[in-house]
């Protein structure tokens, strides 16, 4: 009896210790949050007060996380303009998009690892999470200030949420047409923003007698920045993935030939608005990668193809040189390659320029310091941007832009290993557009994964042109959208579920 009646008592004990734990973390947790809404309170900064209240209202968008995934595509893809015109002081509402995308990075991977929604997942979203970890573990154990962790991984995985939402959510075939339309409507908007750029903001940029400094303010909802810096190739590259998709659902006659005019018209008109010289690479790229699987098939219609997207590309290049950058042709090349290539010559302010920046990353890295060179200085440590507060690698070397791409940024962040692991997803997700083209019956499936494996394409030229992969949100987000996608694609083909949209 005295026996039970202890057993008894120790339970009662035990659960009694439990509602306290429960009631005293609870407690805290208030007044943290409390302590901390206060703090925002009281620095009468409408912009932090509103990411404060953006972050109480994303707790609340948990629940519709369909809706989470509209305000993040619409915010990171239809309101650059807005934001930049706006004025610098509004420059932090970007973080709004971060916040929801984190919001849903923790909701995705809580439905990855723990709820069982890993089964039929396909390889490079793994390889995603492990990138996510080897970085976030090298950060903190290198841990420098919270200034430049936060940011330094705010940059990098603020869209992360939106590829695994896509990867592991229960959205339907319905709900993601509705994105896919989304996302069609914003390439089309950018007609409208990319005439108003090129009549009023080239303008007040000094006019097309600037040359390639004034329609550089060309970047349609991505962003326009009449202090330079704009983002065009951001909005280039999105243009060219949407006319891809169209392009390969045409090529499979999903798509008629006048909707296909249609629609891709007011896209192509965008790129003689401005000066995106990347295109002339980014345009050879997409299109024999849409077309590989023609060239044994249909010989004639490949030759077809080929002839008019050749002479679009020299319609292209010589409105380019004698319109918008006012040079020969001979002279634009030389300077491209030198600024470019060159070991004397910096890319505009910096020292270095796009070959160099890795070149003198290696000549800094020594085995004296095989963490360094494998795991890198923690996220932020290399972001060199003269706006904000440069990370504690990149002050050594004060404008010489050790950040200028996606592969140095990377390098000086997370080493060889987190470098390998970026290039290893990519690839990853190249192979995951093969076995659907291989495996799967359905034209829409096969259309789908043809244009994800152009866009691939691109994001691989980006790795050594720029630092947008890991640096700009917009960037990250349409890298977010194509590899969630083909996701999506992925697990429902493996599952025997219907998986494209029409």
């Amino acid at each position: 009896m005295q026996i039970a009646q202890n057993k008894l008592s120790s339970r009662v004990s035990g659960a009694d210790f439990g509602k306290v734990a429960l009631w005293l973390g609870f407690s805290i947790l208030v007044m943290a949050l409390a302590l901390f809404f206060g703090l925002l309170a009281v620095t009468a900064n409408p912009i932090l007060v509103g990411l404060g209240g953006g972050l109480v209202v994303g707790v609340f968008l948990l629940m519709k996380p369909d809706f989470l995934i509209w305000l993040i595509l619409l915010l990171g893809l239809a309101a650059g303009t807005f934001i930049s015109l706006a004025g610098p002081q509004f420059a932090k509402l970007t973080w709004a998009v971060s916040i929801l995308g984190f919001i849903l990075l923790f909701l995705s991977m809580f439905n990855l690892l723990l709820v069982g929604k890993s089964r039929a997942q396909p390889p490079f979203i793994w390889i995603g999470v492990v990138f996510l970890t080897v970085a976030l573990a090298s950060t903190i154990a290198q841990w420098y200030s919270v200034g430049e962790v936060v940011a330094g991984v705010k940059r990098l995985f603020q869209t992360y949420g939106l590829m695994f939402a896509f990867a592991t959510l229960a959205l339907s075939a319905r709900q993601v047409g509705r994105y896919q339309k989304l996302l069609l409507v914003i390439a089309l908007l950018q007609l409208p923003f990319a005439l108003y750029e090129f009549f009023v903001l080239v303008g007040e940029r000094g006019g097309l007698a600037s040359g390639s400094d004034s329609t550089d303010v060309v970047a349609g909802t991505f962003g326009a920045n009449l202090r330079g810096g704009s983002p065009n190739s951001v909005m280039a590259v999105y243009l060219l993935i949407a006319m891809g998709f169209l392009f390969a659902r045409w090529k499979e006659k999903l798509l008629s030939t006048p909707r296909l005019v249609l629609l891709v018209l007011p896209m192509v008109v965008v790129f003689f608005l401005g000066e995106v010289k990347i295109l002339f690479i980014l345009i050879p790229l997409a299109y024999f990668v849409l077309m590989k699987r023609d060239i044994p098939r249909r010989p004639v219609f490949f030759l077809m193809m080929t002839l008019f997207a050749l002479g679009f590309i020299l319609l292209l290049g010589h409105l380019y040189a004698t319109f918008i950058i006012n040079r020969p042709i001979d002279d634009i090349i030389q300077d491209t390659l030198a600024y470019n290539a060159t070991a004397d010559r910096g890319y505009g302010q910096y020292v270095l320029n796009r070959f160099t920046v890795l070149s003198f990353w290696w000549q800094q890295q020594g085995w004296n310091d095989p963490i360094a060179l494998f795991f890198g200085h923690g996220l932020g440590s290399a972001f060199s941007a003269p706006s904000v507060i440069p990370g504690h690698i990149a002050m050594k070397w004060p404008l010489y832009g050790i950040d200028l791409t996606t592969a140095s940024s990377l390098l000086w962040d997370t080493g060889i290993a987190g470098l390998a692991l970026f290039v290893l997803m990519l690839g990853s997700a190249w192979r995951t557009c093969s076995v659907l083209q291989r495996e799967s019956k359905d034209a829409r499936v096969i259309a789908d994964a043809t244009a994800i494996q152009a866009a691939i394409t691109l994001f691989g030229v980006f790795v050594i042109y720029n630092n947008t992969l890991v640096n700009h949100p917009s960037m990250e987000l349409i890298v977010a959208c194509v590899l969630g996608y083909l996701a999506y694609l992925y697990r429902r083909h493996r599952l025997g579920v219907t998986a494209a949209v029409s």
